[in-house]
């Protein structure tokens, strides 16, 4: 079995509504279909997504290729960084980087980097448990802090070089239950 861990497409900054509203930009949307085109084919038996618009949008560009419904599962939600402003994008990622580098600290949001990895680790369990006994191939579609810290801690390596690695969107594929390696680390451009 199969699961696609995907980055949601690129959204519009807006720095005058919380980040989990953003929506997908003009080219996040023709992202998403150039995502959609490749997963169409690809025999996803289910789609699930983080709660969040530009998460949602995603996954429902998706869902129309592939015809499934999107499942969305709150706790699939990226590192709660509350409604902080926008700071610019080298402060932004520097802060993001300290966050995952220091997981267990609150350097930048409202929980640590860690708990948001628990958090976004126990729902994959909890959503791909009902597939265990089948070869199926399972898409989640949620956020790159999330999804690179899950990957990192699952095979023991450093999330950072996966985190700058993903694209919007951009896709993880690993076999579940017991991965072994990554299959797959594609972007969507």
């Amino acid at each position: 079995m199969n699961l696609l861990l995907i980055r949601h497409s690129e959204p519009v900054v807006d720095p005058e509504i919380p980040p989990s509203q953003w929506k997908l930009s003009d080219r996040g949307v023709q992202r998403a279909g150039l995502l959609a085109e490749y997963l169409a084919d690809r025999g996803i038996n289910a789609l699930y997504s983080s709660g969040e618009s530009k998460a949602v949008q995603t996954a429902e560009i998706v869902g129309t290729s592939t015809g499934l419904p999107v499942d969305v599962m709150h706790d699939l939600r990226e590192h709660d960084r509350g409604n902080t402003t926008i700071i610019g994008a080298e402060k932004w990622r520097s802060l993001v980087i300290e966050s995952i580098r220091k997981q267990d600290e609150h350097i930048y949001g409202f929980e640590p980097v860690g708990n948001a990895r628990m958090r976004f680790g126990n729902a994959v369990e909890r959503l791909m448990k009902p597939f265990q006994n089948d070869n199926r191939t399972v898409a989640v579609v949620a956020h790159g802090t999330v999804i690179s810290t899950f990957v990192a801690e699952l095979f023991e390596i450093d999330p950072i070089p996966i985190w700058e690695s993903l694209g919007l969107p951009g896709m993880v594929e690993i076999e579940w239950p017991q991965p072994s390696k990554i299959l797959t680390l594609r972007n969507f451009e």
